[in-house]
């Protein structure tokens, strides 16, 4: 398990996918029940109708159930649910295009929520979080001289806030402290 804590903007991704899973789940089982009432001859519509729905409610459970996979590894901080999060980014933001092009303007929100998803992924303290991106101490090589003390004044190289000698990522600008 990931030890460095979750960045806000994942834990309200995580919570958002939860959401998702849960109505695509509920969703799915009211398809479900529906064919069975098609079924059974409660509606009006042809008898034959039944299976291709609850077909279908089966889909969305388990669409739902793997929404709630990716909430769990967004969590957690498993890098596969960075990378998959970052398709759907993208994969959201072509289809909202399509839609623009269509004429859809309503589109225009997610197409925005997810371009703020896609930039706020490679915001470097989230990267570190799920793994993707090594600290400076990890890259550079070992020199064989001491490393600075405890009790020296520690700064920011990117941004030159004030950081205690215990952080690895700067607490103003979210990147690592060298």
């Amino acid at each position: 398990m990931n030890t460095r804590a979750r960045p806000l903007g994942i834990t309200l991704l995580a919570v958002l996918h939860i959401l998702q899973a849960i109505l695509l789940f509920f969703g799915g089982l009211a398809l479900i029940a529906l064919g069975a009432f098609i079924r059974r001859g409660f509606f009006g519509p042809p008898r034959l109708l039944h299976g291709f729905v609850s077909l279908i409610g089966v889909v969305v459970v388990v669409i739902g159930l793997l929404y709630l996979g990716l909430a769990w590894g967004l969590w957690t901080g498993k890098g596969w649910a960075w990378l998959l999060s970052l398709v759907l980014a993208v994969l959201g933001l072509i289809v909202s295009i399509i839609a623009l092009v269509r004429g859809r303007f309503v589109t225009i929100v997610i197409l925005i929520l997810d371009a703020i998803i896609l930039y706020y992924l490679f915001r470097p303290n989230v990267r570190a979080f799920f793994g993707e991106q090594k600290t400076s101490s990890q890259t550079m090589p070992a020199t064989g001289t001491s490393a600075q003390p405890a009790t020296a004044a520690r700064f920011c190289s990117n941004c030159g806030a004030p950081a205690q000698a215990n952080e690895k990522f700067c607490s103003h600008c979210g990147r690592p402290i060298s």
